[in-house]
């Protein structure tokens, strides 16, 4: 019978997308942006754009001054309070300044994902929040069954000096093994705001990303990555202290992922990250050189299982992360960037235990930590208890609750930094080894909604919410110690501190449209001398909505933001913007992109910049794929 079968003619039918329900059990404090939204939504805009359409996210750096960023979740920043990963590895740089004193840089065209996790909990240590971009890779530009995939992409836009070229190839070397290769090259102009003011944000970018990756007999993967990012700009020409900066990113991972090794899903990493950021003094400033560099070597390895026990089932989870900074600062004038080593570990265990409907996590973290350098030596340990229920109030609804208690150990520049501060304001720093960790008390209280087919076929709601207050004891801050002629400063234990707020995060889709919903409300105080704290954000809404073409293969978008005022020391002014994006599928294998930002030419500046960003602007895409 198999012979007139195949005679038949053949009738093609049409695609059919399959798409899986998000987990319920996921918290409403996680937050993934994925490559999709990136490319359609944001277009190559500065990662610090995209981020700050997350709730309770704000960015300092990373496009206008300079290419090194932090990241702020929840109004805590620096000195390690948010841990930064790419792919996995610890993005542990730090220079002191007047700038944030804990930075990195990435090349945003590499980025496929984007996870953002708001609360203690997701990496040891950090008391604010954790974000971990993933890069690249063999098996986002390989089609099932292909031996060969990539992309080609090609940016213009208003501000820039050259096009951005970024391009990724993938191939297949057997059955089993596969390489990838990756670059970008971009290049940025320096612009005027909207009132005329001169903004200094030139920059040249370039990035190399190779990664090599085989499977075993055994469905074992072996992995290797290695990436070299380069940038050059020019920071202090706003403040008259104009420096060339080049900034030099090398990092080396190795990966071991497994399935099934005695009922373990085991996935291990050793990796190399080094970042050099090396200052050379332009006029008026007399001629020096000045170079900060810091080497993380780390390990992560990662172990779970789900069993059954005492009539439950358990997942649990063991994670050892470990890793050794050695920081070497060379400033011939002096540099509040002490040289030395910091090494840290920490070993976590979580049980999430199903109590029926309901489930309860568990989670208690071991750390430890060690600082050397030729001013002193400091070390410290602490445990880290966590406890999360979920239960679901409906088959649509779940209602998550977190209780944690995180330490944040001192770093290098809090503990053994030693100095004087530069002119003019002329003052001596000296190290304090017996500083101690700050100590976070966190309660989260968060519900998702997650329901499909609600007012049309096919049409799905994602609504996410969390209150949260997070209470900080022995929090680190510069003191003055001493009378009016023997006085000195040094970091020290010296406040308490309260942040409490509200985020939300709602998403509405349909088979023509969807809207997306993002919005913060948080305040902070410095519980002893009832002061606003000055790096909690400001309120923020961001409302998205697009139209699907008929035919699927095009999507026309807005973008409204509207952010609120903000006092203190680090003001911020209101403002509101508008932007349009659009994107058009040509053929099977290319995409033309439109960005039109800033439409109604605001002049304004994001909270914790001290330049104006740019008015209307235009941005002009074009991919192909292969």
């Amino acid at each position: 019978m198999a012979a007139p079968v195949v005679a038949q003619d053949l009738i093609e039918l049409d695609p059919i997308s399959v798409e899986a329900e998000a987990d319920q059990d996921v918290p409403p404090t996680t937050a993934v942006i994925s490559a999709e939204q990136m490319e359609t939504q944001y277009q190559g805009a500065p990662l610090g754009t995209v981020l700050r359409g997350t709730a309770g996210v704000t960015v300092q750096g990373g496009s206008v001054g300079g290419g090194e960023m932090t990241i702020n979740i929840r109004g805590l920043q620096e000195q390690g309070r948010i841990a930064v990963t790419v792919d996995g590895m610890r993005e542990n740089f730090a220079r002191a300044g007047h700038s944030a004193n804990g930075s990195f840089s990435v090349d945003n065209e590499m980025l496929r994902e984007v996870q953002v996790s708001r609360g203690p909990g997701a990496k040891a240590g950090a008391i604010g929040g954790a974000v971990n971009m993933r890069r690249v890779r063999a098996d986002d530009l390989l089609s099932a069954g292909g031996a060969t995939g990539g992309e080609f992409r090609l940016r213009y836009g208003s501000d820039f000096h050259t096009p951005t070229v970024h391009g990724a190839l993938a191939t297949r070397l057997g059955a089993a093994s596969d390489v990838a290769l990756a670059f970008t090259r971009a290049q940025v102009d320096d612009y005027h705001a909207p009132d005329g003011t001169q903004v200094y944000a030139a920059q040249l970018k370039r990035s190399l990303l190779a990664t090599l990756a085989t499977t075993t007999e055994a469905g074992n993967r072996l992995s290797f990555t290695a990436s070299q990012l380069s940038q050059d700009y020019i920071t202090g020409q706003f403040a008259g202290t104009p420096r060339d900066n080049d900034l030099r990113k090398r990092d080396y991972r190795f990966g071991y992922e497994a399935a099934d090794i005695g009922g373990w899903a085991l996935d291990a990493s050793v990796y190399q990250i080094t970042t050099d950021v090396t200052q050379r003094a332009l006029p008026p400033l007399a001629p020096e050189t000045r170079s900060y560099t810091t080497q993380t070597r780390g390990a992560l390895i990662e172990a779970a299982r789900t069993f059954v026990w005492g009539g439950r089932t358990h997942d649990i989870a063991f994670t050892l992360d470990t890793f050794r900074d050695s920081v070497v600062a060379n400033d011939p004038s002096g540099s509040l960037t002490p040289s030395g080593s910091r090494s840290f570990l920490s070993l976590a265990a979580t049980d999430r235990i199903a109590l029926g409907r309901a489930a309860l996590t568990l989670g208690l973290s071991a750390d430890l930590y060690r600082l050397n350098s030729p001013d002193g030596s400091a070390s410290g340990q602490g445990l880290s208890p966590r406890m999360t229920f979920e239960f679901p109030l409906t088959e649509a609804t779940t209602l998550h609750s977190t209780l944690a208690l995180t330490y944040r150990f001192p770093t290098l520049s809090e503990a053994l930094v030693s100095g004087l501060h530069p002119e003019p304001a002329t003052f001596e720093i000296r190290p304090n080894p017996s500083l101690g960790p700050e100590k976070s008390l966190s309660f989260d209280l968060g519900v998702s909604h997650l329901r499909s087919n609600l007012f049309a076929t096919g049409d799905r709601l994602d609504l996410r919410a969390t209150v949260f207050q997070n209470r900080v004891r022995d929090y680190i801050g510069l003191e003055r110690v001493g009378g009016l002629f023997n006085s000195y400063y040094q970091y020290a234990n010296i406040n308490r501190v309260r942040l409490r707020g509200i985020e939300l995060d709602a998403t509405y889709t349909t088979d023509a449209f969807y809207l997306q919903l993002s919005g913060q409300k948080m305040a902070g105080i410095n519980l002893d001398t009832r002061d606003e704290l000055e790096r909690v954000p400001p309120d923020r809404l961001v409302l998205t909505a697009g139209l699907h073409s008929r035919d699927r293969r095009g999507a026309y978008g807005i973008r409204y933001t509207a952010t609120g005022s903000k006092g203190g020391t680090i003001p911020a002014q209101a403002w509101n913007t508008v932007d349009l994006f659009l994107h058009r599928d040509i053929g099977d294998s290319a995409r033309l992109s439109l960005a039109l930002n800033n439409i109604t030419d605001e002049t304004y500046t994001p909270h914790l910049e001290i330049q104006p960003a740019q008015g209307v602007n235009a941005q002009l895409s074009v991919t192909l794929r292969f």
